[in-house]
């Protein structure tokens, strides 16, 4: 159990404007005694606390940061419980928890940015009233972190947020002044520990890096291929096809054994959106293969223990963890497929005995 001594001692001490000396020769001690305090490196003898809480007039609890003590107990709890909601998808469930707990905790910076995030990560429709004011209010809340908070990892997480929650606000000047504040993908944390980083903490590193940056390649083919024809219209359904194969390619490369785990999701949606391409390229073939694929990866992904160990070369220090997974619906992989499959995209095919199957096969 971490105690709050040091931190509060520094505290009280610049309140009274005395330096680290006086306080020692106040108190009886050394210097580098106080020093050390500071620094969290150890603590006072327990006979000492009752003559410094009299002299800073506080109480030993408060001097030890017993609430402190409490209150991040009661917020582990609470962001456990949230990570649970999230990997089961009871995002609205997360909203209310979250809701609360800013309200007795107004000052965690964590909770306040989940809250944000959950808020615009819950499954509504983006031209709702509901959807507008939960994008408002993320806004307000990076704003708040990012005026407020010192942590990098939340400030680069509320940064990259504000560029999503003014996108969906349709303020896209401000989404792209907020993206500008963020590094690059060459100049981000991970790949400047790939320098720094020896042994078997650099191995995973560059193991968790491919695994992300093959996931960041599947999602800018998916942009690239441009699935409904708004930005590049000279591409082909063919060519459209081609790009999204490839993303399926580079899955390939990374779990050659197969193991492809928590990216069986999106082998899924590739394979689901190459068969409403293929019907509008007319090969109505391809189009039946495809979704017999995305049914077969949607049912797997359903079937996935709690744990599984990756065994391919790339990854095979890493492990897949249900709990890690975060999805903004209840329903399961299946279930979701089934509903997409219902899209008017899929008519020309909808009564073939093949396209019957797999809903059948998914119900």
């Amino acid at each position: 159990m971490k105690l709050y001594i040091g931190e509060n001692l520094k505290k009280q001490r610049k309140m009274r404007d005395l330096t680290q000396e006086e306080l020692a020769n106040i108190l009886g001690v050394s210097f580098q005694s106080v020093s050390k305090w500071e620094r969290e490196e150890g603590y006072p003898d327990m006979e000492l606390l009752p003559a410094i809480a009299e002299f800073f007039g506080i109480t030993i609890d408060e001097l030890m940061g017993i609430k402190e003590i409490r209150d991040s107990a009661d917020v582990k709890k609470i962001l456990d419980k949230a990570k649970d909601n999230m990997s089961k998808g009871l995002i609205r469930e997360n909203i209310s928890l979250l809701a609360e707990a800013v309200k007795i905790h107004p000052n965690n910076y964590e909770l306040l940015a989940q809250y944000a995030e959950n808020l615009t990560f819950v499954c509504i429709d983006s031209a709702s009233e509901e959807f507008r004011q939960n994008n408002l209010k993320a806004v307000k809340i990076a704003e708040r972190i990012l005026a407020e908070c010192t942590d990098p990892e939340i400030r680069n997480r509320m940064q990259s947020g504000l560029c999503i929650y003014y996108s969906n606000l349709g303020e896209d000047d401000k989404a792209l002044e907020a993206a500008a504040k963020l590094p690059s993908m060459w100049d981000c944390s991970d790949m400047a520990r790939m320098n720094i980083l020896k042994g078997d903490d650099l191995v995973r590193l560059i193991q968790n890096n491919i695994y992300l940056i093959t996931n960041i390649m599947c999602c800018c083919l998916y942009r690239m291929a441009d699935i409904n024809a708004e930005n590049d219209p000279e591409l082909t359904w063919e060519q459209r096809i081609e790009i999204l194969r490839k993303a399926i390619a580079i899955f390939d490369i990374v779990f050659d054994k197969g193991d492809y785990n928590s990216c069986t999701c999106n082998l899924s949606s590739l394979h689901r959106e190459i068969s409403a391409m293929a019907i509008k390229a007319g090969d109505f073939v391809l189009a039946l293969d495809s979704i017999e694929k995305a049914a077969e990866y949607a049912k797997a992904m359903d079937l996935l223990p709690e744990k599984k160990p990756y065994v391919s070369l790339l990854v095979n220090r890493m492990e897949y963890k249900t709990a890690n997974m975060a999805k903004n619906f209840s329903n399961t992989f299946s279930e979701g497929l089934l509903m997409k499959m219902s899209d008017s995209r899929f008519d020309k095919i909808r009564d073939d005995p093949r396209f019957k199957a797999v809903e059948k096969s998914l119900a």
